[in-house]
């Protein structure tokens, strides 16, 4: 059995995802619905009374199966209330109040509600349809069960996170087409420390949101910089899809979800990177592209002692720089045409690249 407060390890800690939080949520709010009291570990009839501040515990078995307590508060209208420990992981939502109201019904039903700081699914393409709370298929499972178990006959679920909808425009919420707050997810309960799985999937589901909304061609950037870049070049927002790092990730999966053709808009810094083929551009992996851009200017004509200088450039930037000063700017074309004849090998796709300066300026352009 594992607690759910945090502790002192060597090893990175675990923690648990909105959906496990919104789960204990509901079960202590149900069982408070049910008993008049706040429960707690121990004997089955040894609950606090339903005092507001009062705090209790319950114990719930996690999506992925393991056994998880945790610490509840109950509050001045009767809700109960979990804070997100996400562990070691930085996430947006570590130290969130996940608060749950539950009240009885007699029809049997369990219906389960959004309140404040809980988005509203407005687009097509997530697994939750428009005009429902986001909150996703597993943890509303689990909810339901919890609720379900302490009021047989029937439960209004009230589900909210305080300052929720601040917080979202920090996330992809508003890029999903998911308005006004967080998100409750989670398919195991726990959250791993600095998962990069965790990001590739909060990157995924843009692809969907895009497909449903009839793009055809998805524009992918590195990030914000690229994002206004490629609408400042007349792309559409709704077809910009940010890809962090991991370009390979995505356009394998916009093939696999019957795209055939994209655009990649971007610093030179990053999709240069590609012409080489290293579709994870992170720095770790990838060094900076400025032996691209020397064979480029080779293979633009110009003379080898001047393919040597940009190579010893300090950053990309610099060499973009020395470039537009002498008015070289075909080698930047050339770059460009390498990333997505790159791309047409690797994954099939017909490839408009446009390369970026720092300023957001496209200083290179595929075909």
């Amino acid at each position: 059995m594992k607690e759910s407060g945090k502790k002192k390890s060597q090893k990175p800690a675990r923690g648990y995802t909105t959906g496990a939080c919104a789960q204990a949520a509901t079960r202590a709010a149900a069982l408070m619905a049910a008993t008049g009291s706040l429960p707690r570990l121990g004997n089955s009839d040894d609950g606090y009374p339903a005092n507001p501040g009062k705090a209790g515990s319950v114990e719930i078995v996690l999506p992925g199966g393991e056994a998880a307590v945790f610490q509840v508060t109950m509050n001045g209208d009767g809700a109960c209330s979990v804070v997100k420990n996400a562990g070691d992981d930085p996430d947006i939502t570590d130290g969130v109040t996940i608060t749950v109201r539950a009240s009885p019904r007699r029809d049997g039903r369990v219906l389960v509600k959004g309140g404040e700081g809980v988005g509203l699914v407005t687009r097509e393409g997530l697994p939750v349809k428009p005009g429902r709370p986001a909150i996703n298929p597993t943890p509303l499972k689990q909810i339901r069960a919890e609720a379900r178990l302490a009021l047989p006959q029937g439960a209004d679920i009230t589900v909210s996170i305080p300052g929720g909808g601040r917080l979202a425009r920090r996330t992809f919420n508003p890029r999903l087409g998911i308005s006004g707050g967080l998100s409750i997810l989670g398919t195991t309960g726990r959250v791993e420390p600095w998962s990069v799985a965790a990001y590739q999937d909060s990157l995924l589901p843009q692809l969907d949101v895009a497909r449903a909304s009839g793009v055809r061609e998805p524009v992918l950037v590195p990030g914000a910089k690229g994002e206004k870049a490629a609408i400042g070049a007349g792309c559409q927002p709704e077809a910009v899809i940010h890809a962090g790092n991991f370009f390979g990730m995505m356009l394998g999966a916009a093939r696999d979800r019957g795209f055939r053709q994209v655009v990649l808009a971007g610093h030179v810094s990053k999709l240069a990177k590609m012409a080489r083929g290293d579709f994870d551009t992170h720095s770790r992996r990838s060094a900076m592209p400025l032996d691209v851009l020397a064979e480029c200017a080779t293979a633009a004509g110009l003379s080898g002692e001047r393919a040597a200088a940009l190579e010893m450039m300090p950053t990309t930037e610099a060499a973009i720089r020395s470039l537009r000063r002498a008015g070289d700017f075909e080698v930047l074309d050339v770059a460009a045409g390498r990333v997505a004849a790159r791309v047409k090998k690797e994954y099939g796709f017909k490839a408009l690249v446009l390369l970026t300066d720092g300023g957001g300026r496209v200083v290179g352009r595929s075909g």
